[in-house]
């Protein structure tokens, strides 16, 4: 059961990791078609919406796991930055000693995972360039104060022609999930339990924590419901050919690695 339940995180971490080896080894700058590109065919976003560069995830999965981490062991356990750290939470038992399976956080992190990798957490912004502009302090990712500052005078509102097209996007693509009534700044859900819909961070404690990953997992399922069939058996389709062409590119590695069992595999082949 425990093993089931590390799955989802494992594989989002070896999704990052794949990315993270694989991107373009130039500077954004001067090479924009190029990292452009990549980004199209690799990133999950942009995979699960036909290559979409406008598209971009919901809910980041990295905070959450962080966060829960943290709490669960102390701030210090986390250092050299986020792919150095998942690189090592990924061997031995490291994950079942910082995640340990018999917490109620951890099996709700496994969903938040799980969800978090479909369709119902990606959605498509009017413009490429609020992807790395929602992300920056204040606004850290965190749906609730982006959906509040894209309301008229708000820091996103210019990237809709009045707030009435705004609406319409919110419908559009199936934001209407972060409202209690009508589509109104006053109705956006406090997600954090902060008590300030600019606070992304939820009180301390690991109740705190569990509180708002709740919150995160009962959004993804109310967006879920939101799609056709069709539109989620495209995603899934999109899902596992990026997941064959990770396999490909892993195995590739280990070939260029020159490890023995690739090798063999490869003679195996050239034999049949």
């Amino acid at each position: 059961m425990s093993n089931r339940m590390y799955e989802p995180i494992r594989k989002k971490i070896e999704e990052w990791i794949d990315y993270d080896v694989h991107k373009p080894d130039l500077p954004y700058r001067g090479n924009e078609t190029l990292h452009n590109e990549y980004r199209r065919w690799h990133d999950r976003d942009c995979v699960l919406t036909g290559g979409n560069l406008n598209a971009d995830t919901m809910f980041s999965l990295w905070r959450p796991l962080a966060n829960t981490i943290i709490r669960l062991n102390d701030k210090d356990v986390i250092q050299d930055g986020k792919y150095k750290f998942i690189r090592e939470l990924i061997k031995h038992d490291t994950m079942e000693r910082l995640l340990p399976a018999e917490q109620p956080i951890v099996q709700k992190l496994s969903i938040l995972f799980e969800l978090g990798m479909g369709r119902e957490n990606v959605f498509l912004l009017p413009a490429k360039k609020l992807n790395l502009i929602r992300g920056r302090w204040p606004y850290e990712d965190y749906m609730p104060v982006f959906l509040l500052e894209s309301f008229k005078d708000g820091a996103f509102a210019q990237y809709w022609q009045s707030e009435e097209d705004y609406i319409q996007w919110i419908m559009r693509e199936h934001m209407e999930v972060f409202f209690d009534g009508d589509i109104a700044p006053k109705n956006i859900r406090d997600l954090s339990g902060a008590g300030d819909l600019r606070k992304s961070l939820a009180p301390n404690g690991i109740e705190g924590m569990e509180h708002m990953i709740d919150n995160y997992i009962e959004i993804l399922k109310e967006r879920r419901k939101c799609f056709s069939d069709e539109e989620l058996e495209d995603a899934a389709k999109a899902d596992e050919m990026m997941r064959e062409d990770s396999r490909i590119r892993t195995f590739g590695d280990r070939i260029a690695n020159r490890e023995p069992d690739a090798i063999m595999q490869v003679k195996d082949l050239m034999d049949v």
